[in-house]
């Protein structure tokens, strides 16, 4: 089940998204966005209590690196987080924008927003080892 909910974690996030602002936009009872909300919410609390802590960098003692260094270098790279991560964490923060920051319809834009953050946390991927330059 978490690895069905991990790989359509950014289509929830995205229909979330839409949800809030369509729910803004033609008003829709209050009740509505706060169920949804409510719900992809608790999708982010499982999948980061089930993944959240895997993924982190070891560097060749086999101890995580404290360096933020090479996690940066590996961002750039775009070796680190899963595709798209930036892209829809850049729409959430846009989504909760147009929808105001402390409405009742902003709150499934703030869940999908944590939602997309808590999947590209649990989808990381650092190499075990330092890779050599041959």
């Amino acid at each position: 089940m978490i690895d069905r909910l991990s790989k359509r974690a950014p289509s929830i996030v995205v229909f979330t998204l839409c949800a809030a602002l369509m729910a803004a936009w033609i008003n829709a009872p209050v009740w509505l966005p706060e169920a949804l909300a409510a719900v992809v919410g608790c999708l982010a609390i499982l999948l980061f209590a089930a993944r959240g802590g895997r993924g982190s960098y070891r560097g060749r003692a086999g101890s995580v690196e404290t360096s933020d260094k090479n996690w940066i270098e590996y961002e750039l790279a775009g070796k680190g987080t899963p595709a798209g991560y930036y892209v829809l964490a850049f729409f959430g923060i846009v989504t909760i924008a147009l929808t105001g920051f402390q409405t009742p319809y902003a709150m499934p834009a703030w869940a999908g927003f944590a939602l997309g953050i808590v999947w590209g946390i649990a989808n990381r991927s650092y190499p075990a080892e330092d890779e050599t330059d041959v």
